[in-house]
């Protein structure tokens, strides 16, 4: 027994509380029925030792048996001022499985508790404020009676479990009818997969149907994503603004035929498209590859590194828009 359940038993024994297998009464005579039998604290000490010791000679099935059979429902420990009762249940449990070591264990470990009980400082009070502090452990957090919405899956689980262990016993005094069950089970299955199946491969024709670049030509004008860009910046969004001011920059250079109408480049191959020289020439014109080379580097580092952006980035954008031909005014 681990040192936090030896304190929460030698707790409980002080305490004379309902916890575990120990519980507490009030004072009275020591009395002895068919259940149970009355010990003073000494007396049960030795009674548990009694025990431990024919545990040691690792008596037979019959000795044990014996021993079971002697051993009452609970013990009952009186001392001057509270009457405890302790169930002996683990000890029969485990002299039923011949477990004969965990036996030993228990028999030792509750002995030691009891004798130890006598010899702890301090009254219930003291007792009861120990026993709090051990049940306010993470340990034993999840301790508790199940409440009413687990005791109502249980019933609904163990209704479920009846229904199915019924019908599968009719089924076996009746071969031919679980036999129909069985190709009808079959059929639904194959018909489950037939329809995924079709949804599947339908959902991949619409999808291939559509014409290509359909979706991707830009729904904005460049003056419309300027007083997106204006508006964003009035209500201090400065980040959205240097978005709306980026795609104002290629919707104008879209209008003007020098990237194509197709949004799913990315900003470094419009970049690549005004940057490279087109076929034929010597060297890519300076006139758009400037003006958009800024516009992208700030997208790139406000919009997609997530940095802050300022009044200054903004208006820098509008200067480069300006350079790419876009009226201000």
């Amino acid at each position: 027994m681990n040192r936090c359940f030896r304190g929460l038993f030698l707790v409980l024994v002080i305490a004379g509380t309902s916890a575990g297998f120990v519980s507490g009464q009030t004072s009275g005579p020591a009395t002895a029925d068919a259940k149970g039998v009355s010990y003073e604290v000494a007396s049960f000490s030795a009674e548990l030792h009694r025990i431990a010791a024919i545990l040691d000679k690792n008596p037979g099935v019959r000795e044990t048996e014996a021993l079971r059979d002697s051993l009452p429902a609970h013990w009952t420990v009186v001392t001057s001022s509270v009457e405890y009762s302790i169930s002996s249940e683990p000890l029969r449990n485990a002299l039923k499985s011949r477990s004969l070591d965990n036996a030993k264990v228990w028999t030792n470990h509750l002995a030691e508790e009891v004798e130890s009980s006598t010899k702890l400082p301090g009254g219930s009070t003291e007792a009861r404020t120990k026993l709090d502090k051990i049940l306010a452990g993470p340990e034993f957090g999840a301790v508790r009676p199940p409440n009413a919405l687990e005791l109502l899956k249980q019933r609904i689980n163990r209704w479920l479990e009846e229904m199915v262990l019924k019908l599968f016993g009719g089924i076996s005094r009746h071969p031919i009818g679980g036999e129909i069950l069985f190709w009808l089970l079959v059929l639904v299955a194959v018909g489950v997969i037939a329809m995924w199946v079709f949804r599947f491969i339908a959902s991949r024709d619409r999808v291939q149907s559509l014409p290509p670049g359909a979706a991707a030509i830009a729904s904005r004008t460049w003056q419309e994503w300027l007083r997106a860009a204006r508006q964003a910046a009035k209500e201090g969004n400065y980040r959205e603004a240097v978005h709306c001011a980026y795609w104002a920059g290629i919707a104008r250079l879209e209008d003007a035929g020098v990237v194509p109408k197709d949004r799913t480049k990315t900003p470094r191959e419009y970049l690549r498209l005004v940057t490279e020289a087109a076929p034929g020439q010597l060297a890519a014109s300076s006139t758009h590859r400037e003006p958009l080379t800024t516009l992208t580097r700030k997208l790139e580092l406000i919009w997609y590194a997530n940095r802050g952006a300022r009044p200054e980035d903004y208006r820098e954008s509008l200067r480069q828009l300006e350079a790419l031909g876009c009226s201000l005014e």
